[in-house]
């Protein structure tokens, strides 16, 4: 098995709704080989990849700290899709701080404050 069909497998079983946009969008293989190209090895690319699990700590945050973000992104029925998006921005965070592990980490949580504030401040080029 070549190492993107490994990642291929190992994404579609952590976070099948990001496979599944990734595929529809044909950014499949591209966004696997920017998760192996950044990662020191194997391994390391492997902890790269987003889970559910970190889906549910970024709504978390953005409901926190951007509640009328997060009210705006409902309402107009975004908020997966921009959840999604920020999965991937938020990818090599996660995997320097060691998620789920350190998951109470106040420098895992301002990283992650910063990164939306980055990603919201990208407008259209970002889907918002």
């Amino acid at each position: 098995m070549d190492i993107l069909n490994k990642f291929r497998t190992r994404l579609e079983s952590l976070n099948p709704s990001l496979y599944i946009r990734l595929q529809d969008e044909g950014n499949l293989d591209g966004y696997l080989e920017h998760i192996v190209a950044t990662a020191d090895d194997e391994f390391q690319a492997l902890e790269n990849i987003p889970t559910d699990h970190q889906y549910d700590y970024l709504a978390n945050v953005l409901e926190e700290e951007f509640p009328e973000v997060f009210m705006k992104f409902l309402s107009t029925g975004i908020l997966t899709y921009e959840l999604i998006n920020l999965t991937v921005e938020c990818a090599p965070l996660f995997g320097e701080v060691g998620f789920p592990d350190n998951e109470d980490s106040r420098m895992l949580r301002y990283g992650i404050i910063g990164t939306i504030e980055e990603y919201l401040k990208g407008g259209p080029e970002n889907g918002i």
